[in-house]
């Protein structure tokens, strides 16, 4: 029964090769889209350009390297001859990044003419300002513990510092951990008076002013409501910090 097992094996080797290639797979390449006499193409990049000039108008970009790739249509579209324009909506999902579903409306000689599902895939980054190290809640930030670092950008719209003097002489209302950015609700004015300070205690009624001397019961900074005691009559008061050593009596 040799000849057999020769024969069988023969089969198989000669077998895998078509086996092999009937697993290719063949992809055709895209039609091309050809204009006729009474028609022209509106491509790929003339969406492109019109999201991208879009975006650029409503959300502010300075600093910002921004970038738009049409992903589809990846050929370009017909439509009558004629002065096109491309109508891109206002975004109202903030200007996020990453693969978007986008409706672009084809205008020929300002008469609408078609609405074309766009795919984009939006990138932008900046640079924004972060801790070097950590930072504990109420540590008032140094210009030695704070960097610039480059950030891709969730959406266009966001509280990202940009400038390090943003961020230099404000209070940290939470933990900072280093090298993530800081977001402006993070920071707060430092206090301007301080527990236990000598401060003037003022009352408005009218054209009536009355001052005293009190001493804080709690730090503060400006707009902030704290306890201060009179040092005259030795009750305690609501006030509101105006500025250094000043606080305006609230009724």
């Amino acid at each position: 029964m040799w000849w057999l097992r020769i024969g069988m094996c023969a089969m198989f080797v000669f077998a895998a090769p078509l086996l092999a290639v009937a697993e290719v797979e063949v992809r055709s390449p895209l039609p091309v889209v050809t204009p006729s006499a009474s028609t022209q193409a509106v491509t790929p990049q003339q969406f492109q350009v019109s999201l991208e000039k879009q975006f650029r108008q409503q959300f502010p970009m300075q600093g910002v390297d921004f970038s738009v790739k049409i992903l589809f249509p990846k050929q370009p579209i017909l439509v009558p001859k004629g002065r096109v324009g491309i109508q891109i909506p206002p975004d109202t999902m903030n200007g996020r990044t990453g693969r978007r579903s986008i409706r672009g409306a084809v205008h020929v000689n300002e008469q609408f003419e078609q609405m074309v599902n766009l795919v984009a895939d939006i990138s932008a980054h900046m640079q924004v300002v972060a801790p070097i190290r950590f930072i504990k809640a109420r540590e008032i930030l140094q210009p030695e513990d704070i960097h610039l670092i480059d950030v891709a950008l969730p959406a266009l719209r966001h509280n990202f510092l940009q400038h390090e003097d943003m961020a230099i002489g404000k209070k940290a209302v939470r933990h900072l951990s280093p090298n993530l950015p800081i977001q402006q609700p993070y920071l707060a004015e430092p206090p301007v008076i301080h527990k236990g300070d000598r401060v003037l205690l003022e009352v408005r009624q009218g054209r009536l002013i009355v001052q005293t001397v009190g001493i804080a019961k709690e730090s503060g900074e400006p707009g902030k409501t704290i306890a201060v005691k009179n040092q005259a009559s030795g009750r305690e008061v609501i006030g509101q910090v105006v500025h250094a050593g000043l606080v305006k009596v609230l009724f």
